[in-house]
């Protein structure tokens, strides 16, 4: 074998040996961050079909929270990008909102709620396109709840018609979803 034939075969093979290590850390990379192996004490899941954007709220019995947002995924193949958010609060600040929780009426909802639309002139009706789930998993509450079709009068800040206290829940899990910091952002595929 010629000299060259010899440096092109070892070029070769740490050039894939280069590719293939680049795409097991690419596969096997950590989340941007450190998720708890222990389920959540509250989580929500907000999911705007018709609009491609999809949530999630998880906060940890440590007062660890992960905030993730999912925007472009509408239509398929399109820019779609994921941002995490973190943040923490304070264990009397969780023992507040699951108290809050409990007393609100929340263990009373039925698993599942469909608004059934506002008409409209020649017989339709209006509804919205997000569906929310809350759950609460904790020492005196496992339970979680479906909301879907509710219309929000100003621009998903509230959704008013959802059953009490869903609403009020939102909002309050929303205003801490507003105190995390974005650690990261990526570009996902379909």
């Amino acid at each position: 074998m010629t000299g060259k034939k010899i440096l092109y075969i070892v070029l070769l093979a740490l050039g894939l040996t280069g590719i293939g290590t680049g795409v097991w850390f690419h596969l096997k990379a950590s989340p941007p961050a450190d998720i708890p192996e222990e389920p959540a004490v509250i989580h929500m899941q907000m999911d705007w079909l018709m609009e491609g954007k999809a949530g999630s709220l998880s906060i940890y019995n440590d007062g660890g929270i992960i905030y993730i947002q999912e925007k472009g995924l509408r239509p398929p193949g399109g820019h779609t990008t994921r941002t995490w958010n973190t943040g923490t609060i304070t264990s009397g600040q969780l023992d507040g909102l699951l108290a809050y929780i409990e007393n609100s009426g929340f263990q009373d909802l039925g698993e599942y709620y469909q608004f059934e639309g506002e008409p409209r002139e020649g017989g339709s009706v209006r509804t919205g396109d997000m569906k929310l789930t809350v759950s609460v998993d904790n020492n005196t509450m496992q339970k979680e709840v479906t909301a879907f079709g509710y219309l929000s009068p100003d621009g998903g800040e509230t959704y008013p018609d959802m059953p009490a206290p869903l609403n009020d829940i939102y909002r309050k899990l929303m205003d801490i979803a507003t105190t995390t910091v974005e650690v990261h952002c990526e570009n996902i595929k379909d």
